[in-house]
């Protein structure tokens, strides 16, 4: 499981905190104080998700989600902002940030936060792992065998994400950072239920909507 957080932010109290708070949860911090000190880590199917604060002395935020974005444009960056600088936040999302978090942070949200942008990261690179398999078999029985990992695979992903919600299809979907309309078309293909995910009272008190 992919639990790796690439910790930029230029305060050092603020940045231990932060390490602290994600070694509680027993998540792999890797801090660094500056976007140029951390660019080496940032690369295609980089095992992890990045937190950045975005005003930093160097390079900001900003320079950090461009940069990674050009690596890989799947890469989660969940960006820290000043406490209601909502143009700052809007724009953060605009631009492709995952997500953003007020300073100082809830650890709660800053947690619940990351853990989703991983799990939307760890399902990112099993896919890209699965799909370069595909791709290197020849025979049509093999390129068959290997779609129906794959299938899989999302079926075993999907029926995680509607447990640990109780069935709610736009929390799901939410947990694997992908529209709910999508997530819908992929349950209907695999033949998945949201109610069948609900315990009990929940199942009886709810149609199939969330």
């Amino acid at each position: 499981m992919i639990q790796k957080i690439l910790v930029i932010e230029d305060d050092a109290a603020l940045r231990t905190s932060i390490v602290q708070t994600l070694d509680l949860e027993g998540l792999e911090a890797i801090p660094m104080s500056s976007f140029s000190q951390a660019r080496r880590s940032i690369r295609s199917n980089f095992k992890g998700v990045i937190l950045s604060d975005i005003k930093m002395p160097d390079q900001d935020g900003f320079d950090v989600l461009r940069f990674a974005q050009a690596r890989d444009p799947e890469l989660p960056v969940v960006l820290l902002t000043g406490y209601s600088d909502v143009p700052t936040a809007m724009r953060a999302i605009k631009e492709g940030a995952y997500d953003y978090l007020e300073k100082p942070c809830d650890p709660d949200r800053l947690i619940d936060t990351l853990r989703r942008a991983l799990d939307r990261r760890e399902l990112v690179l099993q896919n890209r792992t699965l799909r370069e398999q595909l791709g290197n078999q020849q025979s049509d029985d093999q390129d068959g065998s290997l779609a129906e990992r794959l299938e899989r695979h999302e079926r075993q992903i999907i029926q995680e994400a509607l447990s640990s919600e109780n069935g709610k299809v736009s929390k799901a979907a939410e947990r694997l950072g992908i529209p709910r309309n999508t997530l819908y078309d992929r349950m209907t293909k695999l033949r998945l239920v949201a109610k069948s995910f609900r315990s009990g009272n929940d199942a009886e008190s709810q149609g199939d909507s969330d």
